[in-house]
């Protein structure tokens, strides 16, 4: 008896899998449109501009996007992730500015 429970299960959980690959199919679109509206606008504008876009397509709904504008929209990120690492070596260091006075006992030896 254990052994037919244990294929009923087997077989349960084929369905359940059956069903949650179609249900991930059909589905994509509307995942990829959460992920693109999660962001934020100035971040869609910056990257579709960069993507040589108008700036406009940031504000469309995602399902409008044709399939050149996504390709251009993610060849630009990937190059952009690329180039990222780099931009944060170079904004490193620098000299600061000298906004504050300096303190009005340093002169005096008396250390802070």
């Amino acid at each position: 008896m254990a052994i037919h429970s244990q294929q009923a299960q087997q077989d349960i959980a084929h369905i359940h899998l059956e069903h949650a690959y179609i249900m991930l199919a059909g589905d994509k679109e509307s995942w990829r449109a959460s992920l693109w509206n999660n962001l934020t606008p100035r971040v869609r504008k910056m990257i579709v501009w960069m993507a040589g876009l108008d700036g406009s397509k940031a504000e469309v709904p995602f399902k409008s996007l044709t399939a050149l504008e996504r390709g251009k929209i993610h060849c630009t990120t990937r190059r952009l992730m690329k180039d990222l690492p780099i931009i944060l070596r170079c904004a490193q260091g620098g000299e600061m500015s000298h906004q504050f006075a300096e303190a009005g006992h340093a002169s005096d030896g008396i250390a802070a």
